[in-house]
């Protein structure tokens, strides 16, 4: 068995390629009627709640409350320059960039458009000394 993807159930498809796509830059191959999207390099794929609702067998959720039950992490090379590049785009983050000392990196974190979290980190560069 090898691992393939992590693929996000959306309420809106087009939403959430858009962010991904347009707004993070990922490239991607997408099939709007089937509302599913793969995006090779980042082995993440988003695929239409509705449609797996079908054939995993579940009902549509009576209680609609969020909590966050996974992030996304993405390594990049500089925290702060992406950040900025994408508060131009109209991203709104949850926090600012900050150094998360104890794990070794500088962090921000967002949300898509579904309210999923997402991590942006890098590597801090340990001092010679």
């Amino acid at each position: 068995m090898e691992f393939h993807a992590v693929r996000l159930l959306v309420n809106d498809f087009q939403k959430s390629l858009s962010f991904y796509r347009d707004v993070l830059g990922f490239s991607e191959w997408h099939n709007d009627e089937q509302e599913y999207a793969y995006f090779e390099k980042q082995q993440l794929a988003l695929f239409s709640h509705l449609k797996i609702r079908d054939v995993i067998g579940e009902e549509q959720p009576t209680n609609e409350a969020f909590y966050s039950k996974f992030l996304l992490q993405f390594e990049v090379d500089n925290v702060d320059e992406t950040y900025r590049g994408l508060v131009n785009k109209g991203v709104r983050f949850i926090n600012l960039p900050h150094d998360q000392a104890g794990w070794g990196s500088r962090v921000v974190h967002l949300r898509d458009p579904e309210g999923n979290v997402i991590e942006l980190y890098q590597i801090l560069k340990k001092e010679k000394g």
